[in-house]
């Protein structure tokens, strides 16, 4: 078994998905509806059934959006995303890291893509998060940030 040699004199910040601090949130859950599963730190959509979760797709709106899915440990180590089936926990209130698909600066509006699901600052054709900003900056694209939902 191998040992660790050299350390990394910072950590990262944290990981899509993954709760920021110990503020006050909201957390529900959803029984992840697509075959393909739904990764961390992504938007989650109302699915056809109640209390059902999927990945956004074209089309969908604001009206549709349940939370932001949260990092669980707990679920198999494999791709990085619930299954289909999995109980997901589901960030309606509270901060979480996410990976911005553009640069962002803190208390930019948070928007999310319907056809990718990826998070920016941008307007056009993307969807607004209700009562959400970005907490922190970016200094690039595809760079983890922290969303406050609520």
């Amino acid at each position: 078994m191998a040992v660790q040699t050299t350390y990394s004199s910072t950590i990262r910040a944290g990981l899509p998905g993954m709760i920021v601090d110990m503020i006050p949130k909201t957390l529900i859950s959803r029984t992840v509806q697509a075959a393909g599963g739904l990764a961390f730190g992504v938007p989650v959509i109302q699915g056809t059934a109640d209390k059902a979760g999927r990945a956004s797709t074209t089309g969908d709106t604001a009206a549709k959006l349940v939370g932001i899915s949260v990092r669980d440990r707990s679920v198999k180590a494999e791709a990085n995303q619930y299954s289909q089936y999995e109980s997901a926990r589901v960030m309606t209130k509270g901060a979480i890291w996410v990976t911005a698909s553009v640069q962002v600066a803190a208390g930019d509006p948070v928007y999310f893509v319907p056809a990718t699901g990826v998070w920016t600052n941008v307007a056009t054709d993307n969807v607004l998060v209700a009562n959400a900003r970005f907490d922190t900056s970016t200094t690039g694209a595809n760079q983890i940030a922290q969303v406050r939902l609520g």
